[in-house]
Parts: structure tokens; C-alpha cells; sequence
């Protein structure tokens, strides 16, 4: 009887769940590792980028309830355009990014030929060289405005120290620097640019009180670009310049005709890293001049999104058409140095 009862249960039972394949459950368990930082992007990260695209098109204040903000479609963007104050800004942040980042990158690949030697001790140099830039962004501005201050800073200091005669107000300073320049070759320092002439703002270069902005900013850079610039130059075959070496090359040339194509990578990686943190710029702004400096000469376009939309008016749509104009921005410049790589 048994046998029989047995028999019956293995004809009759239901047959064992099969088991899904490894490579999916490696897949499955993948994913759910993945999933927790996922969820985090997709609430912190997609749907505010999603939402501010949606507010880019509404009139919503801060504060307002969501009856109140009414559809406008583009009368954001075509606002944001035809405001003087956001084409200073976008004028005062080219003028930013076009002295930052070449700066930024000489004076970083300079440090990096020079600390990318068996020198006794080098690995400290190259510590010092980076430590600015993990360096919180508002401490190096506080120490720069207090450098730059009209009273007791350190530059009007050195000034006094060589017996020059100018104490320029650094960050209080509205004229442009190519202005000054041009005035102080001329032997006129209150010359100045024609209102008239086309891009203005551009041409008579950032004003001098954004010159003590890109200072700062040039001296957090350099340490990443050094970094990063090292790390290409040690990639070089040592090899590649003793041949030239043997052939006759000098030093310039073996740096022109080797070094930098060589780098030309590096560069290009460091070219589109450190211009998007230059139209980024908001933090050096807001220290050394909260106001927006001398006659708005220091406002970028994050600093007037930071106005529009959290310190005076609060209009959210507003704000984040301009946020929407920056990534434009930012996209395309992005993608015309791609072009121009290939």
C-alpha cells in the first residue's frame, strides 16, 4: 500500500518551481543593490530637473499655492532674453570663463612640468599644490576679499611696499581691466571703451573687482588641473624624448612638438571640466561681493538666478527659465568643443 501511495503522490504531485537562470539572478541581485541609489537620483536628482522644466513655463512665486501660477508658456525665456541685467550677467560670465579657464590650465600644467621631477620632497609640493582646491570654496573666497580689501588688504599692502602711487579699490572697482590697461599704456588711467562699440562689456574686458574674482578662482583650478596634467605627463614614454633629445630637439621644442599633443586629451578633458564650473560660478560672487559688485560687473547668470528666484522677488518660473538658458548654454559649448575634437 505503501508503494502504491507513494507511486500516486509522484504521478499526481505538482512539479518543483524551476529555477530562473544564474545570469538572471545575478541581474536581479544587481539591481537591487542598484535600486537605493536609484530611487535617490530619480527624487532628488530627475524629477527636480523634470518639475523645474514644468515651473520654466508658469509665473509660480515662492510661497504661492499651486492654484495661483498660471500657464505662460516661453514668455519666461523671452523675458529672460530681453532683460538687461541677465545680459550683463551672461557678459560678465563669458568675460569669466575666458580668463579662468586658460589661466586655470597654463598655470596648472606649469606646476605639473615642474613637480613632475625626482625632486627631494616633491610628493609634498604636489600635496600643497592640491590642497586649495579641496578647500570648502567659501573659506578661499573670504581669505581673497580680505586680501583685496581697500583698507587693510594685502595687495593694497604691496603696492604701498614697491611705492606705487595707485590703490585701486579692488573689489569696488566697475572699469574694465583691458580699460585700465589701455589707460595706464596711454598715460590717461580714466580712459575708457566707447559705450557704443559692439559687446561693450566684452571688450573692455571683466571689471577689475571679477579680475580679484578669477584670481581666486585660478588659484582653486590650478591644483586640479595640475593633478590631472601630471598624471598625462607621467603616461609619456621617457623614451619618446631621449630620441628627440638625441636628435637635436631642445627643450621648447620637444615641450611643443611632443609634450602637447600628447596632452591633448588631458586637455580637452580639462577644457570642458573647468569651463562648465566657470558658467557655474556662484560661490566667489556671493562672498567677495554679495551685491553683485561695482555696478553688476560680478554678477554671473547663476548669481542673478540666485537673486530672481531666492533673494528678492522670488519668481520660481522665472529662475528656472534662466537655469534652462544656462544648460543651453552650457550643452552646446559642450558639444561644439566635441565636434571640434574629432
Amino acid at each position: 500500500m505503501a508503494s502504491l501511495h507513494d507511486q500516486f503522490f509522484r504521478e499526481h504531485a505538482p512539479a518543483p518551481p524551476r529555477l530562473l537562470p544564474r545570469r538572471v539572478r545575478e541581474s536581479l541581485h544587481a539591481y537591487a543593490y542598484l535600486l537605493p541609489a536609484a530611487a535617490v537620483l530619480l527624487v532628488f536628482w530627475f524629477l527636480p530637473i523634470f518639475l523645474s522644466a514644468l515651473l520654466s513655463l508658469t509665473n509660480w512665486r515662492g510661497g504661492d499655492t499651486a492654484d495661483v501660477a498660471r500657464f505662460v508658456g516661453l514668455s519666461n525665456y523671452r523675458r529672460a532674453l530681453a532683460d538687461q541685467e541677465f545680459r550683463q550677467s551672461l557678459y560678465n560670465t563669458i568675460n569669466y570663463a575666458l580668463l579662468t579657464v586658460p589661466l586655470t590650465l597654463a598655470a596648472g600644467l606649469g606646476a605639473a612640468l615642474l613637480l613632475n621631477r625626482p625632486l627631494r620632497g616633491v610628493g609634498l609640493f604636489r600635496t600643497l599644490s592640491f590642497l586649495p582646491y579641496v578647500t570648502t570654496w567659501v573659506a578661499i573666497a573670504i581669505v581673497f576679499r580680505v586680501f583685496f580689501d581697500r583698507e587693510f588688504g594685502l595687495a593694497n599692502q604691496a603696492l604701498a611696499a614697491l611705492h606705487l602711487p595707485w590703490r585701486p579699490t579692488w573689489l569696488d572697482e566697475p572699469r574694465g581691466l583691458w580699460e585700465l590697461l589701455i589707460g595706464a599704456l596711454r598715460g590717461r588711467p580714466q580712459f575708457r571703451i566707447p559705450p557704443a562699440a559692439p559687446l561693450g562689456p566684452l571688450l573692455a574686458g571683466p571689471s577689475l573687482a571679477m579680475t580679484c574674482l578669477i584670481a581666486a578662482s585660478v588659484w582653486r583650478g590650478a591644483g586640479l588641473a595640475m593633478v590631472v596634467y601630471l598624471a598625462g605627463l607621467q603616461t609619456i614614454d621617457p623614451q619618446v624624448h631621449e630620441a628627440a633629445s638625441i636628435d637635436g630637439a631642445g627643450a621648447w621644442a620637444r615641450f611643443r612638438c611632443i609634450t602637447l599633443p600628447l596632452l591633448r586629451p588631458t586637455t580637452f578633458f580639462l577644457t570642458v571640466v573647468t569651463l562648465i564650473d566657470a558658467l557655474k560660478a556662484f560661490v566667489p560672487t556671493l562672498v567677495m561681493t554679495p551685491n553683485g559688485g561695482p555696478a553688476q560687473t560680478t554678477s554671473t547668470v547663476v548669481f542673478y538666478l540666485y537673486r530672481v528666484g531666492f533673494s528678492e522677488t522670488w519668481e520660481m518660473g522665472y529662475a528656472s527659465a534662466v537655469a534652462y538658458i544656462l544648460l543651453g548654454l552650457i550643452l552646446a559649448l559642450t558639444l561644439i568643443q566635441m565636434a571640434g575634437r574629432k
